[in-house]
């Protein structure tokens, strides 16, 4: 497995990519736009109140450069400067099932300990077709927060949490300052599960 910090030039397979694997959200392609050209998209920043975005792009070890099979997107908040949050991580189906998930997701752990950060989450939801995810997450010691539902959905939608510096993190729900998650919008907490 190859990963490459995105590059103006793969940022349109990148997006047909993200659209593929999250074909329910948009705002992957807003973010993967300011990620090559952060000049061109201030608003991104400021609104969302990021003080970072970076995403680095996945290939098969063979592969032809412009043949993506993957992202994984890290954000950081301005008020949280120890912490970072995995976004649109994701593999193409012809990656799964070999163990580049857990390759990815321990490199991008790496990354952010390397940085000095003590924490890093994601959001996702408990619908079915996140369940292999949500086991990764689980194996590779990340603490789930779960909330209720928004109105008009089925699905909780899930904080999940892992300490990098040897401690257990701060909950998110606990977590003062916090802005909301970068594309999503939270509901109250419901429930914590370890």
């Amino acid at each position: 497995m190859k990963l490459q910090m995105l590059q103006a030039e793969s940022l349109y397979a990148t997006q047909q990519v993200a659209a593929e694997l999250f074909p329910w959200e948009h705002e992957h392609q807003l973010a993967l736009s300011a990620v090559v050209d952060p000049l061109a998209h201030p608003d991104f920043y400021q609104e969302r109140k990021l003080a970072s975005v970076r995403c680095w792009t996945v290939q098969a070890d063979r592969a032809p450069a412009e043949d993506i099979g993957g992202l994984a997107m890290l954000y950081g908040y301005r008020a949280q400067p120890d912490e970072l949050w995995l976004a649109w991580f994701g593999l193409m189906p012809r990656l799964r099932g070999l163990g580049a998930g857990r390759e990815l997701l321990d490199w991008v752990v790496d990354m952010a300990r390397r940085e000095g950060r003590r924490t890093l989450r994601l959001w996702t939801t408990d619908e079915a077709e996140y369940a292999a995810a949500l086991r990764l997450y689980a194996r590779c010691g990340f603490r789930t927060e779960s909330h209720p539902a928004l109105p008009g959905e089925e699905w909780r939608t899930l904080v999940l949490s892992l300490g990098l510096d040897g401690r257990l993190p701060v909950p998110w729900s606990q977590v003062a300052h916090r802005g909301e998650l970068c594309g999503r919008e939270l509901p109250v907490l419901h429930e914590a599960a370890a």
